[in-house]
């Protein structure tokens, strides 16, 4: 690696052997952009923190590389791909249809779980105020973002839905620095409104409430960008 990736950990390591978990392990670290884009993610090097052999991590860097989070060069290795500012209208604009679909395949048995998750989020949310602890701001969206996939019962589009959540999570996390305290409040809203809707039982309400959210975000990225 070009810089220590094994130095650049999680706050959890991946057990070890599980190449799901090092696939998710190596994804944060990527969308925190502890691994930034141009990065050099070296096999060996992998294997050895996780205590696990080659394959494992091959697999993961290539779960990674169907993601569009990294790359394979010919001579060079597996590397941190670069975030295309010309794309990130396009995974918005998917992101928000797919939203707009979650109310067409609900996973109803789910709703008392993500009640009971976004409750415990908002409770965290509060003592996050007044820091700016990046991090575990990107932990509370994070659940949050696992709580609502739940609720959709159709494997297809609820792993669509993940994967374009974390290709445009990496986008919002380069510019979030400039527009945190926004942020904030925009996630305590998001939080009152979807609780709101699942105690209704309305899960296509839920997918309409974090489409507009996502279109906040859009309109902060594409202002960060303009800005740049």
């Amino acid at each position: 690696m070009n810089e220590s990736a094994t130095n650049e950990t999680s706050r959890t390591r991946a057990p070890r052997g599980q190449v799901t978990d090092i696939y998710r392990a190596l994804r944060d670290r990527i969308c925190l952009l502890r691994y930034p884009p141009g990065m050099l993610l070296g096999e060996h090097e992998l294997a050895e923190e996780f205590t696990v052999s080659r394959t494992p991590v091959r697999q993961a860097l290539q779960r990674l590389e169907y993601d569009g989070l990294t790359e394979t060069r010919n001579g060079v290795g597996t590397m941190v791909t670069g975030v295309d500012p010309n794309a990130f209208r396009d995974i918005y604009a998917f992101r928000l249809r797919l939203s707009e679909m979650m109310g067409e395949f609900p996973a109803e048995e789910e709703v008392p779980r993500a009640l009971s998750t976004i409750l415990a989020l908002q409770d965290r949310l509060e003592v996050l105020k007044g820091q700016r602890d990046m991090e575990a701001f990107w932990q509370l969206n994070h659940e949050l973002h696992h709580a609502t996939n739940r609720l959709i019962a159709n494997l297809a589009l609820r792993e669509t839905h993940e994967r374009y959540y974390f290709q445009a999570s990496r986008i919002w996390y380069s510019v979030i620095e400039a527009f945190f305290e926004e942020q904030l409040a925009d996630l305590a809203s998001e939080l009152n409104e979807i609780a709101g809707a699942l105690r209704a039982g309305d899960i296509r309400a839920v997918g309409y409430i974090q489409r507009n959210h996502i279109a906040f975000g859009l309109h902060r990225v594409a202002s960060a960008h303009m800005a740049d």
